[in-house]
């Protein structure tokens, strides 16, 4: 038979409930003070880049204030719970339009695009996965970043169904590959520290223009201030395009931060009616960020959307069908 550890002396069970009570309130008051204080200078972002890197786990913190505001009601705090509950809608009300509104329907002329944007993580050492991943894709345009002459030299050698493109900034060593099913008119775009890659290709008897980014990650105040440069450069070159636009790529931001504001004045997020589809860290499950993007200007319409398989990298894939906006084409026609 199990002998059962005697109490201290002078201290009651209900002393140790107690105890116990008091110290799950404390944490969980803590928990949801830390939620707040980050969702607050979250929305300062403008003004420090630190703060910046708090706006982005938006889907988290409503997790976790939700969590906390469950826990303090079980516990009597109903103060604390009801402040809990408010700071986990706040933090939905940001990510809700993902969720709850859609994109106009499309034309049915059956013109259609497909293009997926991949940062290979230039020390992949699954490059045979990645290469023959992208031999079965159905896709129109495939940007590939952070490649550098080793992925250059296996893509040439491995024969794939597309044309290649290998537009490098002078002075990189990585940068990006840009692979097109059909000629494209293909350049680099000074757009800061790292330029911005241009794809101009036939969509039915238009011409579309497809913008590639890939800006340095937000790691310092420098690099951070240059994300910033690029994606402003990157939103007022989508605003001088008159015809059908798409801006991709690895952009290091989520669509709630203040640098990814003047993208949002410009074009329509491809995520909007398809949900919370995050990119990196891969593997990482409900930590996970959409950091990868496609942005179209309002002559297309997405009408799939999904990320693809992990192979290797700290990204996954994202992989967006767009076509003709209905209401586009129906105005052009009146």
């Amino acid at each position: 038979m199990r002998s059962v550890r005697p109490l201290p002396d002078g201290t009651q069970p209900s002393s140790r409930r107690g105890f116990l009570r008091e110290g799950a309130t404390g944490f969980l008051l803590i928990l949801a003070a830390g939620v707040g204080v980050m969702t607050a200078f979250g929305f300062a972002g403008g003004l420090w880049w630190v703060f910046d890197l708090l706006s982005h786990p938006r889907l988290q913190y409503a997790g976790v204030a939700g969590l906390a505001a469950i826990g303090l009601a079980l516990l009597g705090k109903r103060g604390a719970a009801v402040t809990a509950v408010v700071l986990a809608l706040v933090n939905t009300a940001v990510v809700a339009p993902f969720f709850l509104f859609g994109q106009e329907p499309a034309a049915a002329d059956g013109s259609e695009l497909t293009v997926v944007s991949f940062n290979v993580q230039v020390r992949n050492p699954d490059r045979e996965a990645v290469i023959e991943w992208v031999r079965n894709l159905d896709a129109d345009v495939v940007f590939l970043w952070e490649t550098s002459q080793l992925w250059r030299d296996e893509f040439v050698a491995a024969d794939l169904p597309f044309l290649m493109e290998d537009p490098l900034q002078e002075g990189m060593t990585i940068g990006g590959l840009v692979l097109t099913r059909e000629p494209a008119g293909v350049r680099l775009l000074e757009t800061g520290d790292r330029s911005s890659i241009e794809v101009k290709l036939p969509f039915g008897n238009e011409e579309v223009t497809i913008v590639g980014a890939h800006p340095f990650p937000p790691n310092s105040a420098t690099h951070t201030a240059s994300r910033d440069f690029q994606l402003s450069a990157v939103a007022e070159l989508a605003a001088g395009i008159e015809g059908p636009l798409i801006v991709t790529g690895d952009l290091n931001t989520t669509p709630w931060s203040a640098a990814f504001q003047s993208l949002n004045d410009e074009l329509v997020n491809s995520m909007s009616g398809f949900g919370w589809q995050p990119t990196y860290p891969a593997g990482a499950g409900l930590l996970m960020l959409p950091i990868d993007h496609l942005l179209h200007s309002s002559h297309l319409t997405t009408v799939e959307r999904s990320t693809g398989p992990d192979l290797g990298s700290d990204h996954l894939p994202l992989i967006v069908t767009v076509a003709r906006s209905a209401e586009l084409v129906a105005g052009a026609d009146r």
